[in-house]
C-alpha cells in the first residue's frame, strides 16, 4: 500500500510536536561515577531552585532539560541532570588525535509518515521456521541495557506493556518454551535513578492466552525507552539517539519505532533523526489500545558504551564516522569535512571560523571577548555561542565552524555536527577531573576530528575566590574525593566558572590553526 503525507493536525495527535523556538570493569566504573554525577546536580538544583509548578521552565540545548514529561506536552524542558564530568591533560601537553578515514556514504532520508493501514499478511507466513530453542532475553552479557529479540507471531500490546510471542503449531519442547520476563528498555540499568521513570515491559512466550491482533505489520519493531537522562543533551545522543541509529539504521526507513511513555516534546526535539530513521511516525505505546503483530520485534537499542560505536559488534560494521555523516545528512548540513581555501600571496585566504560554547550557569567562561579578541589575533573568525531549545539551527552553526572550544559539559555534544577534519578544545575545569575527558576525547577522534586540551591553572578558576590557597581544595583535591562524592563533585563541577589566561591558551588556539592548514594542505 502507498505512503501518504502526513498533515500537520495528524502529525501533532500521533507523536511529533513542532519545536520550540529560542565492556570492561573502569568503563562501568566511569558510568556510575557520571550517574552520580548526575544524581548531585539534580540535588543542587532543586535545592537552589525549588519548582514555582509543572509549568514555565525553560531550558537550552547545551543545558539541561526534563527527565519526565506528562503526555502530551508542550516542547519545554525542565531542570535535569547535568553534563557529564571531564578529564584534564598534563599542562605541558596538548594531544592531537588524526582523523580516521573518510565516512562510507550515507542513504538518503526518508519521508515521515503516519503509521499506514500494511497489506494483510497470509498466516503462513507467520508462521516461524523450527529451530532450537534459546531464550528471548540477553540480560547479562552487557553492563548498559538488558535486549530481548523475539521472532515469529510477535503482539505488541502497549496498555499492558506486553511483547508476546506465540507458539508455532506444532511446537515441541526443542523448538519452543515459555517463558516470562522483564526489562527496561534503557541503557543505564545500573542505575536506579535513571530507571525510576522507565516503564517496565514483560516479554513472554505462551501457547495460549495471547491478545488478538488487531493491527499487522510487514516490517520489524523496535521497543525503547526516551525516559532516563534524556532531558540531560548529552544523554540525548548516548543513550537514545546514537543507539537507535545503531539499532535502526540497518533497516533502511523500514521498521516501526514502539516508544515506551513517548514524550511528544522529545520526539520532536529530535523529529529529523526520527524521520530519517523510520519511515513511519513513532508509536506511543503508553497511550495506544491497539495489539500489533509482527514477525519480528527487539525490545532494548543496541548499545554499546557512552557516545561510542565499537564497529566489531555494530551492524553492517557502523563507526562514529557513519553515525555523524548520518546526522549531518538528517539535519541537511553541507560540510561533511573541513575545506579552507589556500593562502594568497599576502596570506589572504578564509579564516578557519570558531565557535565558541557559552555556557549559561556552571563552568562558564567569564572572559568570553577576551576570548574571541585573541582568537582573531591567531587567524580565527569567531563566533559565540550558547544554543537554544531547538536542535537544528545550532547544527548548522557548528557544521559552518572549523573548530570549537568549550569548557567541558553538554555544549560539546556538538562535535557530532562538525566537519571532518575540524578541531574540538576541550577546557577541562581545575579538579581532579581527569575520569571525565574521555566522554568526549575518545569520540572525537572516532569522529575523525582533532583533539587538544587545555587544562585550567588555579589562576584560571573562580575557585581562587571563594577558597584560601592553602585550603584543600585547592591545594589537596584528593581530600574532597575521598570525603564524599557530592562535595567532590559539587564544588569542581557546579561551583567554578573559568577566566582563560590568553598567555596560556594562545599556543593551544595556534596549534588547533596549523592542524586546519595542514589538514588542508593534505587535502
Amino acid at each position: 500500500m502507498s505512503k501518504q503525507p502526513i498533515s500537520s493536525s495528524a502529525k501533532n495527535a500521533v507523536g511529533f510536536s513542532p519545536p520550540v523556538h529560542a565492556g570492561d570493569s573502569s568503563k562501568q566504573q566511569l558510568g556510575v561515577l557520571e550517574d552520580q554525577e548526575l544524581q548531585v546536580q539534580s540535588a543542587v538544583a532543586v535545592a537552589a531552585n525549588p519548582p514555582e509548578n509543572s509549568d514555565g521552565i525553560s531550558s537550552s540545548i547545551n543545558g539541561s532539560s526534563p527527565s519526565v514529561i506528562p503526555f502530551p506536552s508542550g516542547p519545554a524542558e525542565i531542570a535535569a541532570p547535568a553534563p557529564p564530568p571531564e578529564i584534564q591533560a598534563p599542562a605541558d601537553q596538548i594531544p592531537e588525535i588524526e582523523a580516521p578515514p573518510p565516512p562510507t556514504p550515507e542513504i538518503e532520508a526518508s519521508p515521515v509518515q503516519l503509521i499506514p493501514p500494511t497489506p494483510e499478511v497470509k498466516q503462513a507466513d507467520w508462521e516461524a521456521p523450527a529451530r532450537e530453542w534459546k531464550p528471548l532475553c540477553d540480560v547479562t552479557s552487557n553492563h548498559r541495557i538488558d535486549w530481548c529479540e523475539l521472532d515469529g507471531d510477535v503482539r505488541v500490546l502497549g496498555a499492558n506493556a506486553s511483547v508476546t510471542l506465540v507458539a508455532p503449531p506444532g511446537a515441541d519442547g526443542r523448538t519452543f518454551r515459555e517463558e516470562s520476563w522483564r526489562v527496561k528498555p534503557y541503557p543505564r540499568k545500573a542505575d536506579p535513578n535513571a530507571m525510576r521513570n522507565v516503564r517496565e515491559v514483560t516479554v513472554r512466550s505462551v501457547s495460549a492466552g495471547a491478545p488478538a491482533c488487531t493491527d499487522r505489520h510487514d516490517v520489524p519493531a523496535l521497543v525503547f525507552s526516551d525516559r532516563g537522562y534524556t532531558g540531560n543533551y548529552f544523554h540525548a545522543y548516548t543513550d537514545v539517539v546514537l543507539p537507535l541509529f545503531l539499532t535502526a539504521r540497518q533497516y533502511g526507513g523500514e521498521v516501526l519505532l514502539l516508544v515506551t511513555d513517548l514524550q511528544a516534546w522529545w520526539v520532536g526535539k529530535y523529529a529529523p533523526v526520527f524521520r530519517s530513521l523510520s519511515n513511519y511516525e513513532p508509536v506511543d505505546l503508553g497511550r495506544d489500545p491497539r495489539v500489533h503483530c509482527f514477525r519480528r520485534v527487539q525490545v532494548g537499542l543496541t548499545s554499546h558504551d557512552d557516545f561510542s560505536i565499537d564497529p566489531r559488534r555494530a551492524p553492517n560494521g557502523y563507526s562514529m564516522l557513519d553515525f555523524t555523516g548520518f546526522l549531518r545528512a538528517a539535519y541537511g548540513l553541507p560540510r561533511d569535512a573541513v575545506a579552507l581555501s589556500p593562502a594568497g600571496p599576502r596570506g589572504q585566504g578564509r579564516r578557519p571560523r570558531l565557535l565558541v560554547i557559552a555556557r549559561a550557569r556552571n563552568r562558564r567562561f567569564l572572559n568570553v571577548e577576551e576570548i574571541a579578541r585573541g582568537a582573531r589575533r591567531v587567524g580565527f573568525e569567531v563566533v559565540v555561542s550558547e544554543g537554544g531549545h531547538e536542535v537544528a539551527p545550532f547544527a548548522e552553526l557548528a557544521n559552518s565552524c572549523d573548530a570549537v572550544v568549550g569548557v567541558h559539559g553538554a555544549g560539546l555534544t556538538n562535535m557530532v555536527f562538525l566537519p571532518r577534519g575540524a578541531v574540538v578544545i576541550q577546557v577541562i575545569p581545575l579538579g581532579p577531573l581527569e575520569f571525565v575527558a574521555s566522554y568526549f576525547r575518545g569520540p572525537s577522534r572516532d569522529m575523525g576530528l582533532r583533539y587538544l586540551e587545555h587544562r585550567v591553572a588555579p589562576e584560571e578558576s573562580t575557585l581562587v575566590d571563594r577558597y584560601p590557597r592553602d585550603h584543600p581544595v585547592i591545594a589537596d583535591p584528593g581530600s574532597i574525593k575521598a570525603k564524599d562524592w557530592a562535595s567532590f563533585m559539587g564544588v569542581y563541577l557546579f561551583e567554578q566558572d573559568v577566566r582563560l589566561d590568553m598567555k596560556r591558551f594562545r599556543p593551544v588556539l595556534k596549534k588547533a590553526l596549523s592542524r586546519l592548514r595542514a589538514k588542508t594542505k593534505n587535502n
